[in-house]
């Protein structure tokens, strides 16, 4: 009989123990090694949960699949026939071969795929024609906008002036995106020196094509091609602040400011900055300026995957930043009034509630720290100005006595009233003395 711990084949339970042990450690170590190494390339990612959970439509492609994360999905198909449409007319337009520009796209395969946090399951010639599909698609696009082509059978897109708005949305989706270098590279091959082009950029044509509806209040001339990873990181570069804040010590805490009637019943002023840059917030000597911000729904799809792209990607949240400051000057409708009136905001959502609640919602959710708070030394100075009493004081004597030419005359005509009456008091009482 076999003693116990052992089996009717003579295998100890330790040793059955110890076999499946290896074989479970050779079936991980198989597992991790196949697993690819994140590339320093990685610059496109999947939004995270916790922000597109609050409302889908912002991160997803409503028309129009660009890039590998949404390829193939059923209801972006129909579109998948006008981008052959459009790469037919890129090619007869530049006498491009289809060879050549296969050549150059299968060259660059593997440094596209880096550019993906997660690998790709498609084979290598699917891969090559779904990037020079979409990538043509992108070019023809911005091509068209750009120089006013005259519609014929092929302009689908400029047939439904609608759709032109859901294409531009969706070609700012964070997930939905080519490498820049791919992009422009193909560009390049297709106009070395097209008359039309002149000194103009690929970046430059895609700033002016998302300049029409994006935060641009302005087109950059200093970012370069090689600087660019996809044109959600371009619409950063753009917004990028003029100059950069030397950041405090001690600055782990969060600095919150009141919101912008509190800041008015102190006295301290909000004005529309001169800058062209959105996050060139200023202040000094109890004035704050705040470059003017035409909000509406395309400006949303823009913020938000923005603001997704830095969670993601980017060591200094500028952008989250903002949103962090507008959110705090705006609690109500009438923060927004205020900020509407100064023309600090153009508001082209349904009500002025719906912008604070915008702010509000686009804060929502995003992991945020306080210690590269760009505007940190901003909001120490303001908070350092609330606390002064004598600023609010003179705001309430401002607001309540001087607020008009005519209350002005009656408070000056009282103060006259009360000194002659004094005077006459006074000289009654010498009279009765002597």
């Amino acid at each position: 009989m076999a003693s116990q711990g052992d089996n009717s084949e003579g295998y100890s339970s330790i040793e059955i123990e110890e076999e499946t042990n290896s074989c479970l450690v050779t079936s991980v170590r198989g597992m991790i090694d196949a697993v690819p190494p994140i590339s320093p390339d990685c610059c496109i990612y999947r939004t995270p949960q916790s922000v597109r959970q609050l409302n889908e439509k912002f991160y997803t492609p409503q028309k129009v699949s660009i890039g590998p994360l949404h390829h193939g999905k059923e209801n972006l198909l129909p579109m998948e026939e006008q981008k052959l449409r459009y790469l037919s007319t890129l090619l007869d337009r530049t006498e491009l071969s289809l060879e050549d520009c296969i050549s150059f796209v299968r060259r660059l395969e593997q440094r596209v795929r880096n550019c993906y946090v997660e690998s790709i399951n498609l084979s290598s010639d699917e891969f090559v024609k779904m990037i020079l599909v979409d990538s043509s698609f992108v070019i023809e696009v911005i091509w068209r906008t750009n120089f006013s082509m005259q519609e014929d059978e092929t302009d689908y897109l400029n047939k439904h002036i609608s759709l032109l708005d859901v294409v531009r949305d969706d070609m700012v989706l964070l997930e939905n995106q080519i490498p820049h270098f791919a992009i422009a590279g193909l560009f390049n091959l297709a106009f070395p020196r097209h008359p039309k082009t002149g000194e103009l950029s690929f970046v430059g044509l895609s700033i002016n094509y998302f300049g029409r509806v994006s935060l641009l209040n302005h087109i950059p001339q200093t970012i370069s091609n090689s600087e660019v990873k996809h044109f959600v990181d371009l619409l950063r570069l753009c917004h990028l602040p003029s100059t950069l804040r030397t950041l405090p010590p001690n600055r782990n805490k969060l600095v919150a400011i009141p919101t912008a009637r509190d800041l008015q019943e102190v006295g301290l002023s909000i004005r529309k900055g001169s800058s062209i840059n959105i996050l060139d917030i200023q202040y000094a000597e109890g004035v704050l300026t705040i470059p003017r911000f035409d909000i509406n729904d395309d400006s949303e799809f823009e913020l938000r995957n923005l603001i997704a792209f830095e969670i993601c990607h980017c060591q200094y949240s500028y952008i989250i930043d903002y949103v962090f400051f507008m959110n705090s000057l705006m609690d109500t409708a009438q923060d927004v009034d205020i900020l509407v009136q100064n023309e600090v905001l153009e508001n082209s959502l349904v009500d002025r509630a719906s912008v604070a609640t915008l702010f509000h919602n686009l804060s929502s959710q995003v992991l945020w720290s306080p210690d590269n708070y760009y505007y940190h030394g901003l909001c120490q100075e303001i908070n350092a100005y609330c606390k002064v009493p004598w600023n609010k004081w003179k705001a309430i004597l401002k607001r309540d006595y001087f607020s008009t030419p005519w209350r002005i005359v009656a408070i000056v005509a009282a103060v006259i009233l009360l000194v002659l009456t004094m005077i006459q008091a006074v000289c009654s009482v010498i009279s009765v003395l002597h």
